[in-house]
C-alpha cells in the first residue's frame, strides 16, 4: 500500500502550497496533495477533517497523523502490517486497498506503549479519504501491548 508523507525540505526542492507551524515537528511546508480528507472527523475530532501524514526519522517507524486544521492534534500511527499482517483480511472489501494504520498510545515507563487493532484507520491514496473503522473481529484488542 502507498501513503504519501510531509517532510521538511530546503526551499529549492518545494513548490510550498501550504504551510503549517507546529509545536512538534516546526514549520512544515507540503503540497496540498498529500492531504486526507476524513469526512466524518475521527472519534474525538469529529469537526477536525484534513490530516497529513508525518514521518519523521527519529520516531520510525512511528508516524504521526497530523490535523492542518489544528496543528495540536496529532496521533502517533503504526502501520498495522508490522503487528497483525493478518488485519487486511478482516477489512470490508471495497477496503482492502487502503493503506491500514492503526493508533499507538504512547505513555511514560513503566506503563506499556498500545496500539488500538480493535478500530484502525483506514487511508485511501487514490480517493486521498481516510477514516476509522471498528473490525468485528475478536481477535484485535484496543489495548495490544508493543513493548
Amino acid at each position: 500500500m502507498s501513503y504519501s508523507t510531509a517532510i521538511r525540505k530546503s526551499e529549492e526542492e518545494i513548490e510550498v502550497k501550504m504551510k503549517l507551524v507546529t509545536r512538534q515537528f516546526g514549520e512544515l511546508e507540503f503540497d496540498e496533495g498529500i492531504v486526507y480528507t476524513f469526512p466524518n472527523g475521527l472519534p474525538g475530532f469529529e469537526e477536525l477533517h484534513k490530516f497529513i501524514i508525518i514521518d519523521e526519522k527519529d520516531t520510525e517507524p512511528l508516524k504521526w497523523l497530523l490535523s492542518v486544521e489544528d496543528p495540536n492534534v496529532g496521533l502517533g500511527i503504526l502501520d498495522a502490517s508490522l503487528l497483525v499482517p493478518e488485519i487486511y483480511g478482516e477489512l470490508p472489501p471495497e477496503d482492502r486497498n487502503s493503506s491500514v494504520f492503526v493508533v499507538v498510545v504512547l505513555r511514560r515507563d513503566p506503563q506499556p506503549i498500545t496500539a488500538n487493532l480493535k478500530a484502525p484507520i483506514l487511508l485511501n491514496d487514490a480517493t486521498r479519504q481516510g477514516k476509522q473503522i471498528v473490525l468485528n473481529s475478536d481477535r484485535f484488542s484496543t489495548a495490544y501491548k508493543i513493548n
